[in-house]
C-alpha cells in the first residue's frame, strides 16, 4: 500500500503553524548522485493530503486526574512523557502539546510519575504494586516485552474493546500488537504514536553516502532496491565484501581497515534477526501461536548470519570501540540499528553525508519489518487495580494521546530526523515512511522475557559460532524445554478472564 505518510505529516505541521523543513541544504561538499534539495527563492506549495479525521466524540470528564506511571529510563521518559527540563526541544515541546490538547479535549488532568530507571527493577516494581493491590496508577507505560510477560500473570485488564480506542486508525501500531499477541481476540497492552520510544526503537540501516559512492556507482541504487523490495541480506553482503579495504596493507583485518559494517555482538544479532521478515511462528486451528523456528528459512538465515559475523571480512568487532563511533569515523559502510541512533549525537557529528534505509529482509519480495522497538519501546497497560468505572476515560485518554501524537509529535520527530546533517533528501524521507509503516514485532522477541526465545540466534551463531550444519543438534537440546514453556504460556493465557 502506497502510504504517503510524509506528505500527510507535512500537511499537519503546516496546519499547526510549524513548517517541516526537509529541504535545508547542509554545508559541505556532496558526493556525486546526491539528490538533496536546496532552498529556492520561491517555494512551490507542498503536495499534501487532508488530515485524517478521528472518531473520538466530544467528552468532558470533569477535570478528573489520570495517574500514569512510566519507565524512568531516560530514553523512554524523555520521549513518551513531557519533560519540563527540556523546553525548547521540538520533540519534547510537541509531547507537551499532545498532553495539553488531550487535557483540554477530554476535561482531564494527566499526572505522570517516573518509576525505576532500571530495565530489571522497573517491571518488578510494577508487579509488586499490583500484586499487593497497592497500585495508585490508572495507566502504566512499560516495555512491550515486559507487558507480554506480566499480562500472563493477570496483572493487566483486557483492552481489546476499550471504549473509544480505534485500532484501525494509523496512530496505532496494529501490526506490532497483532504480531505480539497470543490471540488478537484478547489484548492486554496497546502501543501507538503516543510511544515515541517504539518509533525510536524501529529497526533501520544507516549508510555512508560518500563511502558508498567511492566503491559503487551511486548510493541512490539503495533506495531503488528498497522500492523494488530487493533490499536483502544477500545485497548487503555483496556491498560489504566490495567495500572491505585493507587500509594499512598488512594483509590482516584490523581496526585500521574499512568494513561493510561493525558487529556489536548480541545487539546486532538480535536487531537483525527480529527484522528479517519472519515471525518465527504459525497459527493453529484456534489461531493460537505455534513456535516455528526450526525450519528451512531459519537454517538459511543462520548461514547468512554466520557469514556476516565471521567470513569474508564483512564485519568487524572490537569491545573497545562503539559501533556508532566506528560508523561516524568512516570506517564502516553500514550501521544496523534503530531510528533513535540515526538521529543520535555520534552519527549526527560525522563529517560524511549519510542516509537511512529499512533493515534488509531475508528474501526479495518480503515485507520490511522494523521490529527492534519490541524490546526498546513502551506500551500502555491498565492495571487490574484501576477503578472499573473509569474505563471509558482511560480509553478516551489513550486514543487522544495517540491521535495528538500522530498529529504533532511524530511530525516533530520527522523534522528532527530529516534535519539531521546531510540526511534530508527527499528519498530519505521516503525511507522513513517505509520504516514507520513497517513497525512490527517478532513473536520470539515479544516473548523473550518469558521464554528466552529472543536470543536464539545469538546463542547459536553469535556466541556459539555454529552454522546450519549444527542447527538440528542445537535445537534438539532446547526443544523439550521450549515446548514445555510454550505450553505453559498458552495455558496461562487461556486461564485469563
Amino acid at each position: 500500500m502506497k502510504n504517503r505518510t510524509f506528505c500527510l505529516l507535512l500537511a499537519l505541521l503546516t496546519v499547526s503553524g510549524t513548517m517541516l523543513s526537509c529541504g535545508e541544504a547542509a554545508s559541505g561538499d556532496k558526493p556525486s548522485g546526491d539528490t538533496q534539495k536546496t532552498n529556492p527563492t520561491t517555494t512551490e506549495p507542498a503536495e499534501t493530503e487532508p488530515a485524517i479525521k478521528d472518531n473520538l466524540p466530544d467528552l468532558n470528564f470533569g477535570d478528573k486526574t489520570v495517574s500514569i506511571l512510566h519507565f524512568g529510563f531516560s530514553g523512554c521518559a524523555e520521549n513518551d512523557t513531557p519533560d519540563w527540563d527540556m523546553q525548547g526541544d521540538i520533540v519534547h515541546d510537541a509531547v507537551y502539546q499532545r498532553d495539553m490538547a488531550t487535557e483540554e479535549r477530554l476535561g482531564v488532568k494527566l499526572a505522570y510519575t517516573a518509576g525505576s530507571d532500571s530495565w530489571e527493577t522497573y517491571p518488578n516494581e510494577v508487579q509488586k504494586m499490583i500484586k499487593a493491590s497497592d497500585c495508585p496508577y490508572d495507566i502504566i507505560f512499560l516495555e512491550s516485552s515486559q507487558c507480554f510477560r506480566l499480562c500472563l500473570d493477570g496483572y493487566f485488564m483486557e483492552v481489546s474493546e476499550l471504549p473509544y480506542v480505534d485500532l484501525n486508525q494509523p496512530w496505532w501500531y496494529k501490526n506490532f500488537m497483532d504480531g505480539g499477541s497470543i490471540s488478537v481476540d484478547k489484548r492486554y497492552f496497546l502501543t501507538g504514536a503516543f510511544s515515541v520510544s517504539t518509533l525510536r526503537g524501529a529497526s533501520c540501516t544507516v549508510f555512508n553516502k560518500k563511502l558508498f559512492n567511492t566503491y559503487f556507482e551511486t548510493y541512490t541504487e539503495l533506495y531503488d532496491l528498497v522500492d523494488a523490495h530487493k533490499w536483502t541480506y544477500d545485497k548487503l553482503m555483496e556491498y560489504c565484501v566490495g567495500a572491505y579495504t585493507d587500509v594499512n596493507g598488512d594483509s590482516k583485518a584490523d581496526a585500521d581497515d574499512i568494513y561493510g559494517l561493525f558487529n556489536r555482538g548480541q545487539q546486532t544479532v538480535n536487531y537483525v534477526s527480529m527484522s528479517i521478515g519472519l515471525p518465527f511462528l504459525k497459527r493453529d486451528s484456534n489461531n493460537l501461536p505455534v513456535l516455528d523456528i526450526y525450519n528451512d528459512d531459519s537454517a538459511r538465515w543462520i548461514d547468512k548470519l554466520y557469514r556476516i559475523l565471521y567470513e569474508d571480512n564483512i564485519s568487524y568487532t572490537d569491545s573497545n570501540i562503539k559501533g556508532e563511533e566506528h560508523f561516524a569515523d568512516g570506517k564502516s559502510l553500514f550501521y544496523l540499528g534503530q531510528l533513535g541512533e540515526y538521529t543520535g549525537n555520534e552519527i549526527r557529528s560525522m563529517n560524511d553525508p549519510y542516509g537511512v534505509l529499512p533493515m534488509p529482509v531475508l528474501d526479495e519480495g518480503m515485507n520490511y519489518m522494523s521490529a527492534a522497538g519490541t524490546v526498546n519501546g513502551q506500551s500502555a497497560v491498565i492495571p487490574v487495580t484501576a477503578p472499573l468505572d473509569n474505563l471509558e476515560m482511560y480509553g478516551a485518554v489513550l486514543e487522544s494521546l495517540s491521535i495528538e501524537a500522530y498529529r504533532t509529535v511524530i511530525p516533530a520527530w520527522y523534522e528532527v530526523a530529516l534535519k539531521s546533517k546531510y540526511a534530508d533528501t527527499a528519498r530519505d524521507s521516503d525511507m522513513i515512511d517505509v520504516i514507520y509503516n513497517s513497525i512490527d514485532t517478532s513473536f520470539i522477541m515479544i516473548a523473550d522475557k518469558l521464554l528466552g526465545t529472543g536470543s536464539f540466534f545469538w546463542n547459536m551463531v553469535g556466541a556459539g559460532k555454529k552454522n546450519s550444519g549444527e542447527f538440528a543438534s542445537f535445537y534438539e537440546k532446547q526443544a523439550k524445554t521450549l515446548d514445555k514453556k510454550w505450553a505453559k504460556m498458552i495455558d496461562a493465557f487461556d486461564a485469563l478472564d
